[in-house]
């Protein structure tokens, strides 16, 4: 019999089941086809975590991992699929001969399959994580690898739900929040590739539980989907919420504070993932490589994995835990259209959907974790590329906005940057002449559409500039001001919520150009650090300077949450936005007084009550955590004294 499945997933809507499937161990499913849709995986998307903190619970499951064994060690196995369970049980000993374990061991993980139900039914396997001494606070995370069978003609995946709750319930039938879900990988047959996948508790909790499910429909030994999955290396680890980041250094810090790279390199490329910055590094003489350095904040430079495909001139961005090198050529003058994704979790380099242009001296930002923005190039014909291409991580696929930006404004080697969470600043560049034009994108809620409103030009006309954006900032450093000799030695920040060009940091002790997508900021100890890696110099050469503008007070112009009490009563725009799971919404109160904070739908239906009561003057901080709304636009509403504002955020997951 051949059985053809439909599945649907509803990206906006968080209830219902999750579809997935999977073939069979021991048993002839050759007759039996899954149906996979493009979006499945873009549901729900979990936030994937990094610390140098010590876990504060482990369990690498090296030892006896059936039911007696898994309940001695606090875990709670509960079967709530449909019909009688079937011959295995809920979770059990891993099969080496299927595929070994992650770590320890062969059979040193725990398994789940189909044969946990009978006949064609729903699968609901529940793996309650033991409580933690002291309990669980917001923000600490839950971190496994998780692997299902080798790719082979057919593969039916598996699909699973990581679930919590802050009261500690033991059973599924009480009180949890789902934090996400996925589908497990196929790893190409002989590689015993473990994918890691970290879940962000949203509350604390005394008793906090997490939960993993192994949650399928249509699955079981008649069925048309599930297989056979296991985790292993399970982790709790203690991590604290993302800082909102209040300073913004406004000095570069002296050349020897950094350690240089280990080669001089240009048309480099660069971001961070986690606490480490990865940069691809072309050869001194700026010809592709397959070159990659990292660096952890406070420590030395390393050589990474090698990418794929030697390039020059491609750009990088950071999603999902993973990084995108896209495009770029043999030399920056040369188009192409590879996409390589990086694991850090794996070390493995990996293929991805190609772009639908082969470019170079292009760049790109990453917009709600979840989607790539392209923008300019290629070397030879930017002017006349209005183009934007865009990238979905969870489907790996791509899509392009046709003529998007304005008549005359394509351009290469320029600078980019996101801002205020959904606007592209793109700024100088070049296309037959220097420019300053600065244009701002603003992304719409599909992702599929751009507006660009002209900004204030740049100080200065510049090519071959970098540039970064961080919060409502956009940092436009170094380029030629004119010719190759002749650097600019500054940071010029655009605010793009007041829509100017408002302050200018001076004295860059590396003035370098041909670094565009080489410009990365991160927050360390609550301020905004700006790192420039390599460059080509006013000597006509190629730089192994690490230069960091991350020392002196804090940048002047740019507010933060104070102590002083505030002139006038305001109502900030949510920080990130858009957000997933959660944002934060500021404040003020030049008196105390009752307020009201609420969030509402788009038809105007109350969702949430941030605030309901009375608060001194002065300014405040609210989070709001959407761990159990569906994407989509929502509006947040202040009520204090005669003084009312509203905003719009955007959710996506």
């Amino acid at each position: 019999m051949n059985r053809n499945i439909s599945i649907s997933v509803l990206a906006v809507i968080l209830i219902g089941f999750f579809t997935a499937g999977f073939i069979s161990i021991g048993s002839d499913r050759s007759s039996k086809n899954p149906v996979l849709p493009e979006n499945l995986g873009t549901v729900v998307h979990p936030v994937s975590q990094n610390s140098d903190l010590p876990p504060i619970y482990t369990d690498n499951f090296d030892g006896a991992n059936d039911t007696t064994s898994l309940k001695a060690r606090g875990y709670k196995v509960w079967y709530r699929g449909s019909g009688p369970q079937g011959t295995f049980a809920t979770w059990f000993q891993g099969d080496g001969g299927v595929f070994p374990a992650f770590n320890g061991p062969a059979t040193g993980y725990v398994a789940c399959n189909y044969q946990v139900v009978t006949g064609t039914n729903n699968i609901d396997s529940w793996l309650v994580i033991p409580r933690v001494t002291g309990g669980l606070v917001a923000g600490d995370s839950l971190i496994f690898r998780i692997r299902s069978t080798y790719v082979a003609t057919t593969n039916y995946p598996d699909s699973f739900r990581v679930m919590y709750s802050a009261i500690g319930d033991s059973i599924p039938e009480g009180t949890w929040v789902e934090l996400g879900r996925f589908r497990a990988l196929n790893p190409p047959v002989g590689q015993n590739t473990w994918e890691r996948r970290g879940f962000r508790a949203p509350t604390a909790g005394v008793n906090a539980r997490f939960a993993i499910r192994y949650n399928v429909v249509n699955g079981g030994p008649n069925g048309s989907n599930s297989d056979y999955s296991g985790i292993d290396a399970l982790e709790i680890i203690r991590t604290s919420a993302p800082s909102t980041c209040n300073n913004y250094s406004s000095q570069w810090c002296a050349l020897g504070a950094f350690p240089v790279l280990p080669a001089a390199t240009y048309f480099d490329a660069a971001s961070w993932v986690g606490d480490t910055l990865y940069v691809q590094a072309p050869s001194t003489a700026g010809a592709g490589a397959t070159t990659i350095y990292r660096y952890t904040y406070g420590g030395s430079w390393s050589t990474g994995v090698p990418c794929l495909t030697a390039v020059s001139g491609a750009s990088m961005s950071t999603a999902g835990g993973k990084l995108y090198l896209i495009g770029g050529g043999a030399s920056v003058t040369v188009g192409g259209t590879t996409v390589q994704e990086y694991n850090p979790a794996t070390g493995t380099w990996t293929a991805k959907a190609p772009l639908p242009a082969a470019l170079s001296a292009h760049g790109s930002v990453t917009w709600g974790d979840s989607v790539i923005f392209v923008v300019g190039g290629p070397y030879t014909g930017a002017a006349t590329n209005l183009a934007v291409h865009y990238y979905r991580v969870a489907s790996n696929t791509w899509g392009t906005i046709a003529a998007s930006l304005p008549s005359g404004q394509g351009r290469r080697t320029f600078a980019m940057g996101i801002t205020g969470g959904n606007k592209i600043v793109i700024s100088c560049g070049f296309n037959t002449v220097y420019l300053n034009s600065t244009y701002v994108g603003t992304i719409g809620a599909n992702a599929s559409l751009i507006t660009w409103t002209a900004a204030p030009n740049a100080p200065v006309a510049l090519s071959r500039p970098g540039g970064v954006g961080f919060n409502n900032y956009f940092y436009l450093v170094g380029g030629d001001t004119n010719t190759t000799a002749v650097k600019n030695d500054k940071v010029f920040v655009f605010n793009s919520q007041t829509n100017t060009w408002f302050y200018t940091i001076p004295s860059n002790p590396n003035p370098v150009s041909n670094m565009m997508n080489a410009i990365t900021a991160k927050c360390i100890n609550d301020t905004v650090k700006i790192f420039q890696a390599g460059g080509y110099t006013a000597a006509s050469a190629a730089s192994n300077v690490f230069a960091v503008l991350g020392c002196g007070p804090t940048i002047t112009g740019i507010p933060n949450i104070t102590n002083e009490i505030p002139s006038s009563y305001s109502l900030s725009q949510n920080y990130p936005n858009p957000f997933n799971p959660s944002t934060k919404i500021s404040f003020a109160l030049p008196k105390a007084g009752n307020v009201k904070l609420i969030v509402f739908d788009l038809l105007g239906r109350e969702v949430a009550t941030l605030v309901n009561e009375y608060r001194t003057s002065g300014n405040h901080v609210v989070d709001f955590n959407a761990v159990n709304f569906a994407s989509g636009v929502y509006f947040y509403r202040i009520e204090a004294g005669d003084f009312t504002a509203t905003k719009k955020m955007l959710l996506v997951k």
